[in-house]
């Protein structure tokens, strides 16, 4: 793919308005938000539901059930969350009337409950992994979300605290670069944002 569409900085919701321009001009179906940890992913997806009333999917519901977890597993790049189920449940499911997908919960360690979203004029499917080649070319925007390894750790640090930001650190932050770099994730989207 060539440069993306559109590159934003972006600070707060008004800096926002060249992507919310572009989804009003192109009328996708689908967008795919990709990115880092605490690049402000569910904050923009959050935005896009308020704005156009769209239905949000989030990868952290398909996070890997304790049986499927192994070292073989994690060493897949983007084999952190149980995208076969992801693509079962939700990709495969796009242009039907109503989705309906399973909500894991890290207190079960396995899916604790169902829900059920009707088909709206946009789908965002958001969180790390959204753009995974395993999903084949599902969206019709595919956008990816970036900040700076500091900013990254203060946001991390503030919102999940310090025990917490050392798990981000040695193991999820590897996993998300790992997986952009096998995968050329960033290189390949349509929009790309700078928080």
């Amino acid at each position: 793919m060539s440069a993306p569409l559109l590159v934003l900085r972006a600070a707060g919701e008004a800096d926002f308005v060249p992507l919310f321009r572009l989804i009003e001009d192109r009328r996708p179906a689908v967008l795919a938000l990709d990115g880092f940890c605490a690049s402000g992913k569910t904050t923009l997806a959050s935005c896009l539901a308020d704005r156009f009333g769209a239905r949000v999917i989030h990868t952290d519901d398909f996070y890997l059930p304790a049986d499927m977890r192994s070292d073989e597993r994690y060493a897949e790049p983007g084999g952190t969350i149980h995208y076969e189920r992801l693509k079962r449940q939700v990709i495969d499911c796009l242009t039907a009337p109503s989705l309906t997908y399973g909500v894991f919960s890290h207190e079960i360690m396995d899916i604790a409950r169902t829900v059920t979203l009707p088909k709206t004029p946009l789908t965002v499917v958001e969180g790390a992994y959204a753009c995974h080649p395993y999903f084949g070319n599902y969206a019709d925007l595919r956008c990816f979300m970036e900040t700076t390894p500091d900013e990254q750790r203060r946001r991390i640090l503030t919102r999940n605290g310090p025990d917490r930001l050392k798990l981000f650190e040695s193991r999820w932050i590897p996993y998300e670069q790992k997986y952009n770099s096998a995968f050329h994730i960033k290189e390949n989207t349509h929009i790309l944002i700078r928080t």
